[in-house]
């Protein structure tokens, strides 16, 4: 097994493949359900390896259409990032990116007004 897949393992993210660009608006219900776990496993990692807290990633994350979307869009750049053929200064770009990404979190969280643990349901119009 590549060095690449026992880091993978450890990290219980499975072996790397193509990043899987998703459009949650197109997805069946169970394939929805499927992605979403796919995508909290993921978190789980980023959240730790970046050490960031519930004003970034509310524990209520996945109740929110925007931070669903927002965190699925950056796990498929993190993805692509670390594919065989990716560029060398493709991890930089993640980062710069990653960046203004955490900034759009905190904004929508904030607005949110979720808590810990408090979630605080969106009103739908």
């Amino acid at each position: 097994m590549p060095a690449d897949d026992d880091l993978l393992q450890a990290l219980g993210l499975g072996a790397l493949t193509d990043p899987q660009v998703i459009c949650w608006r197109d997805l069946e219900p169970k394939t929805a359900t499927d992605e979403l776990d796919r995508l909290a496993t993921w978190l789980v990692w980023f959240v730790n390896r970046y050490y960031l807290d519930h004003k970034t990633v509310p524990p209520c994350w996945h109740a929110h259409g925007a931070l669903v979307e927002e965190l699925s869009a950056l796990r498929t750049l993190w993805e692509a990032c670390y594919l065989e053929d990716a560029a060398p200064s493709d991890p930089i770009g993640f980062h710069r990116d990653l960046d203004t990404t955490l900034r759009r979190l905190r904004e929508w969280t904030s607005r949110l007004g979720c808590s810990r643990t408090n979630h605080r349901p969106e009103m739908q119009t």
